[in-house]
């Protein structure tokens, strides 16, 4: 062969001449962070690609660095402005220069980054992810749940050991009132590149078991700000806006809003807000379970009191209209017996001459028909004394029968049948679930009451 030979040394100081001669200037570049590295000596090496922005494809790829005396000065500018820390999947804007060293190859020198840039490229991939979730009608599936009047049963997703968890427990199991809640914690990451799929892992879990819960909180308490940005996520959105339990965030922001925040049923600021939301719609159940109580006691003396009050009116009227008829029928009789007695006379007088052949006659057949008139008269007032006694016994019989029914069920006379009343800390015991190993609870009788302690045969108190 008679071309020339040169050295792998030789070629790679050409190709680093080469690119000095027509690569002399710097150059804003767009690219994605794939890695970040900082050693110990403060050098920052990132990798830098760039995707197809249908397919996610990867089209290129660079190897990138900043000095530690640049990246001292260039990461808290970076953080300030966008609240974000440099972390993969970032987009960003950045002033480069291109370098090729014969031993390391070719690479990026970074001596400038553009904050608004990475600003500008998340809010516009939150927006899109937004509008997608519109377009396709899931954006308020979740809201549009019916939220249960007593979420107990809680599937909590968030890290075990995070502040927050421990914050949110707290505030559920010690709530001023004495509720019973059920949380069960699903493991997940709640930051860095796993944040999606631990979460979407969580809910492929409690689906499996949705007939057990009432709710999902998905919870972060606090974290840094750049970590936010996992929240915007299409795909873990997308699955929690069609997930078939509402959900409840407290993520832990204050400022900002995540896109999970705004698809969520209900968004809360931090673990003990969620905590606080679950115990106050407890509470507005039991609330309204006393009104109608009170509503329906007070039904019940209504009613009674009108029955008495048109009892007591009905026996008022009873008595001047008994009167009234019995005073109408001595009218009547003693009206008849004028009207007879006046006939009588008229008829003696005018049939004078017939009185003597038929004086034994009329007589009898006046006094026949003087008893006839007293004996139907007789008869009437018996039937309507008769009438008045039932109709005022029966009234008295409905009345005794509303007063056995309250007194049935006054608790003294409840008590007098056999029956007891179990209370723990003053309320009412109306179900096991409310009480656990070791409560006190108070058993009244119709005669005293005595102290009990609860033991669970299937799960005994620890000795």
């Amino acid at each position: 062969m008679t071309e020339e030979r040169i050295t792998l040394l030789e070629l790679n100081q050409q190709v680093r001449d080469g690119i000095k001669r027509h690569l002399p200037d710097n150059y804003w570049v767009i690219a994605e962070i794939s890695e970040i590295k900082i050693n110990r000596r403060g050098h920052c090496y990132l990798d830098l690609i760039e995707k197809d922005e249908l397919t996610e494809k990867i089209l290129a790829k660079a190897r990138a660095i900043i000095w530690a005396n640049h990246f001292r000065m260039l990461q808290p500018y970076f953080e300030t402005t966008t609240g974000k820390e440099l972390t993969a999947g970032l987009k960003i804007l950045i002033n480069v220069s291109v370098e090729f060293h014969e031993l390391y190859g070719y690479s990026l020198f970074v001596w400038d980054i553009e904050p608004s840039y990475t600003l500008g490229e998340l809010a516009r991939q939150k927006i899109e992810t937004i509008k997608r979730l519109e377009e396709e009608g899931i954006y308020n599936m979740n809201k549009e749940l019916p939220f249960p009047n007593v979420p107990q049963k809680i599937a909590v997703i968030s890290s075990q050991n995070a502040a927050g968890y421990n914050d949110f427990m707290e505030q559920l199991s010690n709530n001023p009132y004495g509720y019973v809640f059920y949380p069960k914690l699903f493991p997940a990451f709640m930051q860095g590149d796993e944040v999606k799929s631990s979460i979407i892992h969580c809910l492929e879990k409690i689906y499996e078991q949705e007939d057990f819960f009432d709710v999902v909180a998905i919870i972060r308490g606090g974290g840094a700000q750049s970590d936010l940005s996992y929240f915007d996520q299409y795909e873990l959105a997308a699955n929690i806006a069609q997930f078939s339990l509402p959900v409840v965030t407290g993520i832990g922001h204050e400022k900002d809003e995540s896109v999970v925040d705004l698809i969520a049923h209900t968004k809360l600021k931090t673990p003990t807000a969620v905590a606080d939301f679950l115990v106050s719609k407890t509470y507005e159940f039991e609330q309204e379970l006393f009104r109608q109580r009170d509503d329906f006691i007070e039904f019940v003396n209504n009613y009674l009191h009108k029955r008495r009050q048109y009892l007591d009116q009905t026996g008022y009227k009873i008595v001047p209209l008994a009167k009234n008829t019995l005073d109408k029928a001595r009218s009547n009789i003693k009206l008849r017996y004028q009207r007879l007695q006046h006939a009588s006379n008229n008829l003696l007088r005018n049939r004078q001459h017939k009185l003597v052949t038929h004086r034994h006659k009329v007589s009898n057949l006046s006094v026949s028909l003087v008893k006839q008139e007293k004996y139907e008269l007789f008869i009437k007032n018996q039937m309507l004394e008769n009438n008045v006694k039932k109709y005022i016994k029966d009234k008295k019989q409905q009345i005794d029968n509303f007063e056995k029914a309250v007194n049935y069920l006054d608790p003294e006379n409840v008590l007098k049948r056999g029956f007891s009343i179990t209370k723990k800390d003053g309320e009412i015991v109306k179900d096991k679930e409310s009480l656990k190993n070791g409560d006190v609870i108070t058993t009244y009788f119709y005669k005293g009451n005595i102290n009990s302690k609860v033991i669970d045969d299937e799960n005994p108190p620890n000795k």
